[in-house]
């Protein structure tokens, strides 16, 4: 591996001894520069369990069923997407198997506006009059009977895509760019009559984006801007006049750590929301997992699982505190990809080939197997990560409208090698020769998932764990975030055997993918980064005896220095509360202590410490702590205050509970 690849960021193991302000906090006494105290220290798999309860329904702010089409799609718009594929036999493994859905196209105005020229009656508009005469191609009956009255997708626009008779917006930064300067229309009004007249007239009602981003990823100077956010404010009137159906949002931004600088990086999503009044029909970004090869490991800016929690929390909490409203959310893009210099022909092939011929010396770099094996290492890191954003995105059902994995059918008309598809052509040629692609394993690991969520609990802050019921069968997701392994008690599943979907790695890094029928298991276990599904088929549909409501509560402010985390938090209690969690969304120096001393009204709780700390230390620790919470400790008013044992350094982002109520079925 190259040398300026390696940042060494080791971890100076040692112990401190925290001081004792209150009997209860004796379990905190010791604890390293992981975070992990005495007891929390461990080596190999540790234990932790999983209670299932197949017949308790388990709803989300009132929200309790699973939508496909929010979660499981490929990146690619859905429009003549049987002219894609190969025949008859893959558009069945796809859509009738793998359950796929759309979600996603890039462009609305560019092309539609390279033939449309300015209306000489109203100069800086365009002429629609073709637009309007032109006929939108009808989807197939097999589409429409598979994917409804609509394709659900998601739209944003390419960068500059807007007539320049409109005008040019810029700012002395977007102008700077070596690469790419980029501009906004400066006539607002002209460039919302064209997106409105494109989404009105060069779609049909099933083809047609259910949302929609004016731009992808703008610069990052422009959400600073009032310009943006009255774009948006004034393309959403223009369409919701022509199209009510589609709904519009932004800004669409290409990162979300919103925690990195102390929370000032969110400054930019908050002024824009902001700036907009939080009128718009949702609020958009983007995650990606930026993995790095560190120390003979995957590592880097990790934003999904755990980190995404605390995001998807910081953002509502803002937005019930200063709007007294949750917004919807829009992820047109998750994922993660190997971002080291050089990337090769694709992204992450050099350190892939760097991994290869450490494992494979004598093998023969020119061959189509080893090619595929290199590419698999990429796709393992690329899938894994949308595995842990969908797991946290599933879980803020009650925001979260729409997230698109950045899994492309195939991209060989732009480049055979790319590291997002499906399929690629045999040895990038041979086009009548598809190849699938380990990036495939996302949407087998979740093929048929549907139903509603039913209650799982596990304190392990490692193990993302969701249960889900449909008819007759359980489905149970486990995902390991640590490099280590975990050993889980398993109970509350009835079947006498299971299937086991296992998604992990192999010791060169590679993905694998295996399925199995065993005897139900008492005990199981994880793989470091291994993800592990479960189906327990019953022979008779499972009946829900029970339902419990997870009311979220919100902190009364949000970004705290940490010399000032108090935090209150108001808890209804019109009805009994039959478990609760308190998620603190925290960020500090990566050197720094992790275990937080938190007072739950004036008592010191026990804070679970995650083993896949040392995955969220690139340039700061970013994490949110799930921590169990007693619910006769519950109030109507709630104080939590946070702190570290080694001083003010750091910031919270929000603290939020969440109590789950008994409701009648």
């Amino acid at each position: 591996m190259s040398a300026k690849q390696v940042f060494k960021m080791r971890l100076i193991r040692c112990s401190v001894v925290v001081l004792v302000t209150n009997l209860l906090v004796s379990q905190h006494a010791v604890a390293d520069q992981n975070g992990g105290t005495n007891q929390e220290r461990r080596s190999g798999s540790r234990r932790s369990s999983i209670v299932v309860e197949p017949e308790t329904t388990r709803a989300i702010q009132g929200i309790t069923d699973v939508e496909r089409k929010r979660y499981f799609n490929v990146c690619d718009p859905g429009t003549g997407f049987e002219n894609q594929v190969k025949d008859d036999a893959m558009y069945d493994y796809l859509v009738k198997e793998l359950g796929i859905s759309f979600g996603r196209r890039l462009g609305v105005v560019k092309h539609p506006a390279q033939s449309l020229s300015e209306d000489p009656n109203r100069p800086g508009y365009p002429d629609i009059s073709r637009l309007r005469n032109k006929k939108a191609v009808e989807p197939s009956e097999r589409m429409r009977k598979d994917f409804g009255s609509n394709l659900n997708v998601a739209a944003h626009g390419h960068h500059n895509a807007f007539p320049e008779y409109m005008g040019r917006f810029e700012t002395s930064e977007s102008v700077q760019d070596p690469n790419h300067s980029q501009y906004l229309p400066k006539n607002l009004d002209a460039a919302a009559y064209l997106s409105a007249a494109v989404l009105r007239f060069g779609f049909n009602d099933f083809d047609r984006p259910q949302y929609y981003e004016p731009v992808n990823e703008p610069h990052w100077s422009f959400p600073k801007t009032q310009h943006l956010a009255d774009w948006h404010l004034k393309t959403m009137d223009f369409v919701h006049r022509a199209t009510p159906g589609v709904k519009v949002g932004g800004p669409c931004l290409s990162v979300c750590y919103f925690y990195r600088n102390e929370y000032k990086a969110f400054d930019g999503l908050k002024d824009f929301i902001e700036r907009t009044d939080a009128k718009l029909d949702f609020y958009s970004f983007h995650t990606y997992d930026y993995l790095r090869w560190r120390e003979g490991e995957f590592k880097g800016r990790i934003q999904s699982g755990l980190a995404l929690e605390g995001t998807l929390d910081l953002v509502q909490n803002y937005t019930v505190n200063t709007f007294g409203k949750e917004v919807d959310v829009v992820v047109s893009e998750q994922g993660g990809y190997i971002g080291s210099d050089p990337k090769g022909e694709y992204d992450g092939e050099f350190v892939a080939g760097e991994i290869m011929a450490e494992h494979y010396p004598d093998a023969d770099p020119a061959s189509w197997d080893y090619e595929m094996k290199k590419r698999s290492i990429v796709n393992f890191g690329h899938v894994s990560s949308i595995v842990a954003n969908t797991l946290a995105f599933i879980e803020h059902p009650h925001c979260v409208q729409k997230t698109v994995p950045f899994l492309l059918p195939n991209t060989w008309a732009w480049g055979p090698k790319y590291y997002a598809q499906l399929y690629v052509a045999h040895d990038y040629e041979d086009k009548t020769r598809w190849v699938e692609t380990d990036l495939m394993m996302y949407f087998k690991y979740f093929r048929d998932l549907a139903g509603r969520r039913v209650k799982a609990l596990c304190k392990d802050p490692d193990l993302q764990v969701r249960a889900f019921v449909d008819k007759n069968k359980l489905f149970l997701a486990i995902n390991n975030q640590s490099f280590e392994s975990e050993t889980v008690d398993l109970s509350g599943i009835s079947t006498e055997n299971v299937e086991v979907r296992r998604l992990g790695r192999n010791a060169d890094f590679t993905a694998f993918y295996s399925e199995d029928t065993i005897p139900t298991p008492e005990t199981l276990t994880l793989a470091g980064r291994e993800s592990v599904m479960i189906v327990a088929e019953a022979d008779e549909p499972i009946q829900q005896k029970r339902v419990v409501n997870e009311l979220v509560c919100y902190g009364d402010k949000v970004v705290q220095p940490m010399q000032d985390a108090t935090f209150s938090v108001h808890v209804p209690q019109n009805e009994p509360i039959v478990y609760a969690q308190l998620r603190i969304g925290v960020t500090r120096s990566p050197d720094a202590l992790k275990t937080p001393v938190v007072r739950f009204n004036g008592i010191v709780l026990d804070v679970p410490m995650e083993d896949c700390a040392e995955r969220f230390v690139d340039r700061e620790y970013a994490m949110t702590k799930l921590i169990p919470l007693d619910p006769t400790l519950i109030k109507a008013a709630n104080t939590v205050s946070v702190s570290f044992a080694d001083g003010s350094d750091g910031a919270v982002g929000s603290v939020v509970i969440r109590a789950a109520v008994k409701e009648t079925p």
